[in-house]
Formats: structure tokens, sequence, C-alpha cells
């Protein structure tokens, strides 16, 4: 499989279409659209996926050579994280990760700046990326982003019940159980797969009932107060299931989001974007908003 133009970047097969060469590729030539465009500074994330680190560290030392003022941000970091680094920091963004696609996939998505992709046909690529590497800094905003998240949930209906979260050993664990904890709320958050694994457990990183086994059979066993939901890879896009295993359809999550908060926009694959939150979709939001209406 070669590496292949996406809506918002490249998608290839680990080893063969994506690889270290490809990563530097795509950085210069991302690059040399940044600096046309006028852009001096770029954050450059990724999430659980093998090599992941490795490549965003090649593709950071890269634009820092082309002359950007480059972040490596602290991860593996979900999606609205990374989204968060893009918005306060101004910058345009690399961001490594394969979404929902199997652990053997990787890609990029490409910022010029928060909400504002850039396709992969787009991009002129060099035939070789430039030799120059350069120094970048590392970027921790996990503090301020939780700050954001909670400012933007408000005053939320408090309801008990049980609430199981499985991140799928992806990008997304540990966020959602601290937003409860600083919000004081006292629905009490089960997580399952929440540490990050390269192969996702042995299944697809798209929350599908299928790749979901633990969580159905979990809430087969349970009754209401209880909502199940999970997080693909990226962590930028969230499934919701009812006590007893019964996915809740995204048009009914929709209506739930609105009435907790009135404007919302779903993407019709389970992505939720709240205006005067960030420009970008985020699924902890959507998560703590549903928990007022739906548990």
């Amino acid at each position: 499989m070669e590496l292949y133009p996406t809506r918002e970047g490249f998608l290839g097969e680990l080893a063969k279409g994506f690889t270290f060469l490809e990563v530097a590729r795509i950085a210069a030539g991302f690059g040399q659209k940044l600096l046309e465009e006028g852009k001096g500074e770029v954050v450059v994330g990724y999430d659980a996926r093998f090599l992941a680190r490795e490549m965003a560290e090649e593709a950071a030392g890269v634009l820092s050579g082309m002359g950007l003022k480059a972040h490596l941000l602290q991860g593996p970091a979900p999606f609205p994280l990374f989204g968060y680094a893009l918005w306060t920091k101004k910058a345009a963004g690399l961001y490594l990760t394969a979404s929902r696609k199997p652990p053997r996939f990787q890609g990029v998505k490409l910022r010029l700046e928060a909400g504002r992709p850039l396709p992969g046909e787009a991009l002129a690529l060099p035939e070789a990326p430039p030799e120059a590497r350069g120094g970048y800094a590392l970027l921790d905003l996990r503090k301020a982003y939780l700050a954001h998240l909670v400012e933007s949930a408000g005053e939320l209906k408090d309801r008990p019940g049980v609430v199981y979260l499985d991140a799928m050993g992806g990008a997304g664990g540990g966020v959602l159980g601290k937003a409860l904890q600083a919000l004081g709320l006292k629905a009490e958050l089960r997580e399952l797969h929440p540490l990050p694994h390269p192969l996702f457990y042995g299944v697809d990183p798209d929350p599908r009932p299928e790749n979901l086994k633990t969580l159905l059979a979990l809430l087969k066993a349970q009754e209401p107060p209880t909502l199940g939901l999970a997080l693909d890879g990226d962590a930028d896009r969230l499934a919701v299931y009812r006590a007893g295993g019964e996915p809740v359809r995204e048009e009914e999550v929709l209506e739930a989001l609105r009435k907790a908060r009135g404007e919302v926009q779903g993407d019709g694959e389970g992505g939720f974007l709240f205006p005067g939150h960030l420009p970008e979709k985020d699924p902890y939001l959507a998560a703590l908003l549903l928990l007022g209406v739906l548990l």
C-alpha cells in the first residue's frame, strides 16, 4: 500500500507507504507551505501508535530545521488537547495518527490553524527531505486544557450513576476522570483500557460494537443509571451506549447535547464540535454534557 492523501493529511501502512522518510517528506512539504503562508510556529503531536513519538520527533526536527518555531506536545496526547494547543499558541499543527484505522496504519492530520485542515492533495512533497534538523521545545498543556474544559462545561446537572469509558488503548485515557473530579460530580467513572497501547489491546481503535466486547459485556449486566462511552484511537470521536449495551444513535446524542448546551455540530461519525469552546471536535465536553441528560 502506498502513502495516499486524505481530507486532513496523509495515511499509509507502517513500514510500507508510511516510513520515517515519508514523515520527513511530509514535514518538509508542510513546512514549506507554512512559510509561504507566513506562519512561523507549529505544534507537533502524536497518538498511541507504534513509533508515533519517534516519528513526531523527526517531524518536529525537520520543521525546526526549516526555520519554524516547533513545539512537541508531550504525549500520547488526545486530539482535543492538540487542538487546544494550536488554538492557544495560534500555531499550525501536525499530528501523527491513523485515527480509527487498524494498528498497522499510521498517518498525519495537518492543520494550518486550529479547525483549518489541510488536505494532502494541497501539499507538494519534495523528492527528498532537507538534511538539517533543528531543536524543538517540549509542550505540556494538559492542566491548561483541563481547566478550559471545566470552564466550558459550566454548571452541569449532577446525577449519580455509573459511567464506563473505554479509551481502547488510544490517546484518550485519564482526561474524563480528572474533569469529573474537578467539577465535583457524583457519577462514578470506571475506565477500561485507559493506558496507551500500540496494538490497542488487539482490536481496531474504532468504537463499534464489534470492537467493544468488554464494555458491552459489562453494560449487559447493568441497570440504569448507567452509561457506556467509548473513544477512538486519537480521541476525537465518541460512541454512546445505554445500560444493557444498546447503542445510542447519533441523532439522539445530538438532541441530548442540544438540550444540555444548545449549539453543537455533529459530523455523522461521532464527532461533536462546540462553538465557543474549541475550533476542533471534543468528545470530553460531549461526555460531560451527556451525563446530565442520559445518565
